[in-house]
């Protein structure tokens, strides 16, 4: 990754906004400075990176994933009950990074993928 601003592409000026990909060989995104891995908080970032298409999110490694995921989502809206989903959520409420749905789907799919 490179982190460039105010720079250019074949004569085309590249600035602060940019992102997507140009004839499938660069790909520019925009971030902001969170103060955390070497950036200066509030200030905005263009990183470049080289172009590349995944080979599949669909690959047969991740299907039990997948399939735990949907699981757990359906068994929140569906199967949880409003104790079970409170008890997540207060759970959740003390780690004060997750909601109770986050918490339950990734617990739910660590014991199930």
């Amino acid at each position: 990754m490179e982190t460039i601003q105010n720079r250019d592409y074949e004569g085309i000026p590249i600035g602060l906004a940019v992102r997507g990909s140009i004839n499938n060989e660069l790909t520019w995104r925009v971030r902001r400075g969170n103060g955390w891995w070497g950036s200066l908080f509030g200030k905005f970032y263009q990183d470049r990176f080289t172009y590349t298409i995944p080979s599949s999110i669909n690959n047969p490694e991740g299907e039990a994933s997948r399939v735990a995921f949907a699981q757990a989502v359906l068994n929140w809206q569906t199967v949880l009950t409003a104790e079970q989903k409170a008890d997540f959520n207060r759970r959740a409420k003390i780690s004060n990074t997750l909601s109770g749905y986050n918490l339950y789907i990734g617990e739910y799919v660590k014991a199930n993928a």
